[in-house]
């Protein structure tokens, strides 16, 4: 014999399902995390970089040839913020929120 009908039980399993799909983060979702945290470590070597060339041009005369050469590094420096800028900003009106993961981790999640 079946169950009566409830439909106060279909409804909270169906609640249920709709829940584990919100919460469960999708490819897309994954991909934008890992977009935001490259883009956050290219960020701070960029940082370093600008930081160095900045440095060595004031060391240097003006006039020097090495400062061509150095206007060139810093003008790429800050075409590869502006991409990473880009990416942070894709990952962020997708809603990827900083956290803490291995790329073990990512790479092993992907997999299964």
């Amino acid at each position: 014999m079946h169950a009566p009908y409830e439909p106060d039980a279909h409804r909270s399993r169906r609640v249920r399902y709709i829940l584990c799909a919100v919460e469960r983060p999708t490819r897309t979702d994954r991909v934008c995390a890992v977009a935001a945290a490259a883009a956050h470590d290219l960020n701070d070597e960029l940082t370093v970089i600008l930081t160095s060339v900045t440095d060595a041009m004031r060391s240097l005369p003006v006039g020097h040839p090495a400062r061509l050469l150095l206007l060139d590094l810093q003008s790429a420096a800050h075409r590869c913020a502006w991409k990473a800028s880009g990416l942070l900003n894709f990952a962020a009106r997708r809603g990827a929120r900083p956290s803490s993961a291995t790329m073990e981790r990512l790479v092993e999640e992907e997999l299964r």
